[in-house]
């Protein structure tokens, strides 16, 4: 295997302490993270292999340095965001937002919060 470029995101240069998900073979996910010293609530899609990007629906809380997974209820594709920073506070918060449906990306969803960790926690995973 070998190493290739994917799209570049340029409103997003500089961006830190963000979270990535693999969805399916081809893309990711680049979630949340610190840009300008400000934490973001912005959720990119990427196709890596047709280089294109599509802008999924923000994050309730703007956060950085916290974790994000993927898991499946039945055909469908959910991405967990748990954690982080919000504002300057450690959060124990939780949203998930379901990305695929029989393998077709859904872009006009919700991230919804769920109960939250019992601890607060960040840059674990």
């Amino acid at each position: 295997q070998v190493w290739k470029h994917g799209p570049t995101i340029k409103d997003f240069k500089g961006l830190t302490h963000h979270a990535t998900v693999s969805i399916n073979t081809d893309a990711v996910m680049v979630i949340g993270g610190l840009l300008d010293n400000q934490a973001a609530d912005t959720v990119i899609w990427m196709n890596l292999e047709k280089h294109r990007m599509k802008r999924m629906p923000t994050l309730k809380k703007k956060r950085y340095a916290h974790a994000a997974t993927t898991f499946n209820i039945e055909r469908t594709v959910y991405v967990a965001v748990a954690g982080g920073f919000h504002g300057s506070s450690i959060t124990s918060s939780v949203e998930i937002l379901p990305v695929c449906d029989d393998g077709d990306l859904i872009t006009n969803g919700d991230w919804t919060e769920i109960a939250p960790m019992n601890l607060p926690r960040y840059e674990f995973g």
